[in-house]
């Protein structure tokens, strides 16, 4: 350490020498912890584990502990217990209540060969689990496609993410050696892959370049921003159709660079919205989420020398879309959820606390006090 570097806090020590692993059952997480050898060593058990999981309150973890739901070497834990070297704690941190997701009929297979399969992620379905969705998302299909068809379902990966609302293409590997090989092709610019999108306006170039840098927003809000110190970022577009008085447009797009919501991001920060796109533009009610599909893929067979071209059609919602438009139809604006506004940091904290759901494992008199705790947070 340089004289210039200042020293490390006792929270930053622990993360350093803790190992862990995060599991998923239906029912809870459970987060596996190997104690290290001197950081945190003497403190309570409670104390260690909120300087470790800082997002969980110190009396949240001290409920899940009395409920029995942590372990240390095998033993049920108790909060004022001492951390001793290499100890191994199962915590186990129960889930909300689930939400059901839509019925997104079987699995669409664009191509599959050897320990490769790209797929056809239809709109409004989770790529993998998120929050309170612990099923019906594209990985669930995977691994029930793998059972069928004796493949390891713990082996799948999925090589690229598209968000929730965006359909298309996703590229899916069924062992780790592929998925290592995949991967590096994605780092290395090797993949290539185009989108069409329906933007609000029509770029003044048909064709053209937008290079804004991407950097994290607040965080109150999903939302990124475009910021001078942010992560380079590269969209490449083409005006492929344009709608009556230039309303609005079909693009093409070619991403140079993966950030996260690059494109959606970038079409809004130069002045062309997505349709639908409540995050970066507006809400309506003729789309539910923004007008993106990934329509292309191309990527290098990981065993031969050859690429691999695959395509997805527009999903019927989008075609019907953009037929509707190009023949002189308007969207018809909404105001957004309360769901909605709360994702962008819109409600104040009563509203915030006022929206939440108690989940099932919690009492009454538990579910005030953490809503009293998080809402001196907020």
């Amino acid at each position: 350490m340089s004289g210039n570097e200042p020293a490390k806090t006792e929270a930053e020590l622990i993360r350093d020498q803790v190992r862990l692993e995060k599991k998923l059952s239906n029912v809870d997480r459970i987060i596996d912890i190997q104690v290290g050898g001197t950081a945190g060593i003497g403190w309570r058990l409670d104390r260690f584990l909120t300087v470790l999981f800082p997002r969980f309150t110190r009396s949240m973890i001290q409920r899940w502990i009395k409920h029995g739901w942590c372990t240390v070497d095998g033993t049920i834990a108790s909060s004022k217990q001492s951390v001793r070297p290499y100890q191994r704690v199962l915590l186990h941190t129960p889930l909300p209540q689930q939400e059901e997701q839509s019925d997104f009929g079987p699995l669409e297979i664009l191509f599959h060969q050897d320990d490769i399969l790209v797929l056809n992620k239809p709109p409004g379905q989770l790529p993998h689990q998120a929050g309170k969705i612990l099923s019906g998302t594209l990985l669930n299909q995977i691994h029930d496609w793998c059972e069928a068809n004796n493949f390891d379902p713990e082996d799948t990966r999925l090589v690229n993410r598209i968000d929730r609302d965006t359909s298309g293409i996703v590229l899916c590997s069924l062992n780790k050696e592929v998925h290592k090989a995949l991967s590096i092709s994605l780092q290395s610019h090797d993949l290539h892959k185009e989108y069409k999108a329906i933007c609000i306006g029509v770029p003044e170039e048909e064709h053209g370049h937008w290079r804004d840098p991407i950097a994290p927003g607040s965080a109150a809000t999903i939302a990124r921003a475009i910021q001078a110190d942010g992560q380079d970022s590269h969209t490449e577009y083409t005006v492929s159709e344009v709608a009556p008085n230039n309303a609005y447009a079909l693009l093409t797009i070619k991403l140079h660079t993966g950030r996260q919501h690059q494109i959606r991001i970038h079409a809004a920060h130069n002045g062309y919205p997505l349709v639908g796109d409540w995050v970066y533009g507006s809400a309506c009610t003729d789309l539910n989420g923004q007008a993106l599909h990934a329509a292309q893929l191309i990527f290098p067979h990981p065993h031969k020398k050859e690429n691999i071209t695959v395509e997805a059609p527009l999903p019927q919602r989008l075609d019907e879309l953009w037929a509707f438009l190009k023949g002189g139809g308007q969207l018809t604006a909404c105001e957004l959820t309360r769901e909605q506004q709360s994702k962008l940091g819109l409600l104040g904290q009563e509203e915030m606390a006022s929206q939440w759901r108690k989940p099932s494992w919690l009492s009454d008199d538990e579910f005030a006090a953490l809503q009293a705790e998080y809402g001196e947070q907020l």
